[in-house]
């Protein structure tokens, strides 16, 4: 048997796998801690500042951001400045429009007492800056209070009514509020001093004057037809006892006595509607807030002449 030849050996392969390097990624991290790094930056610089600055350095930064809007103030938002003093740092803030309880009325239902609360605008625009000179200031005080009491006849449901038994004008004198008699409705009971309901509610109006310093007269008047009494009383009497009802009103509403200045009944001299004697309008009182006495001295007019001659 012949000898079997040898088969050639298979050479042996080794192959070499080299390891995965590690996996891509991005740099979004590096901005994160960047900005981690700058916000502590920023806080860190803030504690420094507030800890070296002083309390008026940081007042004027809190005045800085209060809104404009805002009613802050050292004397209270129920005074004539709606809550602003001249004092008070930052910006002066406008007033908002706010309503003021009033004091309570009593009407009579079924023969029963009956509360019923009023509410009384507050002197909502035009008030006083304090760049304003005095005159300015007085001068919007009234135009202000003007505007409550229109307000307030407009809104409130008891005295839509009694639109027009008040009468509102700014004179040379001041401020001057006329409570009118109307046709099968009388202010007083007749013949006498004593005031109806609806009187007591216009009343409570006209204690806008309450908010504010001037001095306050009062005068009665009464219509031309005599007063018929059997202790001789006449329309003078009448006059001066209504005018004096209607300060005893307005003293119970808040207004204080000092305040008032005078007190007077005219009877029927001054009347309303001269061509109409007759005319209901005529029985009023009037509430008339002076101006202070420079301005009023500074438009009172010059003497008339006589003859030709200055006085």
């Amino acid at each position: 048997m012949a000898e079997q030849s040898e088969s050639p050996k298979r050479p042996i392969l080794y192959k070499k796998i080299k390891p995965s390097g590690p996996a891509p990624h991005g740099g979004a991290w590096k901005v994160a801690y960047a900005d981690f790094v700058t916000a502590m930056m920023a806080f860190f610089l803030l504690l420094w500042l507030l800890s070296s600055a002083t309390q008026d350095q940081l007042n004027g930064i809190s005045n800085y951001f209060k809104p404009i809007g805002a009613r802050v103030g050292s004397l209270g938002s129920e005074g004539v400045f709606g809550g602003i003093s001249a004092s008070d740092p930052g910006p002066v803030p406008k007033p908002s429009i706010s309503l003021q309880p009033s004091p309570t009325a009593k009407d009579t239902i079924d023969d029963k007492e009956v509360e019923k609360a009023f509410t009384v605008p507050d002197l909502s625009e035009d008030l006083p800056n304090i760049t304003d000179t005095k005159a300015d200031n007085e001068a919007k005080q009234f135009k202000a209070a003007e505007a409550a009491i229109q307000q307030a006849l407009d809104e409130v449901p008891e005295l839509r009514d009694l639109h027009e038994a008040v009468k509102i004008a700014i004179t040379d004198e001041g401020l001057q509020i006329q409570l009118i008699d109307q046709d099968q409705r009388s202010m007083f009971k007749p013949g006498s001093a004593v005031l109806n309901e609806h009187t007591k509610n216009l009343l409570l109006i006209a204690s806008v004057v309450e908010r504010l310093p001037n001095k306050i007269s009062l005068s009665g008047h009464t219509g031309s037809t005599p007063l018929r009494s059997s202790l001789g009383r006449t329309n003078w009497e009448l006059s001066l006892d209504r005018a004096n009802s209607g300060r005893r009103e307005l003293q119970k509403n808040g207004v204080p006595s000092k305040r008032f200045l005078k007190v007077v009944g005219l009877a029927d001299r001054d009347p309303l509607f001269p061509d109409d004697l007759a005319a209901p309008g005529n029985r009023r009182i009037i509430i008339t807030l002076l101006r202070t006495l420079k301005e009023r001295a500074a438009q009172t007019p010059e003497p008339p002449r006589i003859f030709g001659v200055d006085q």
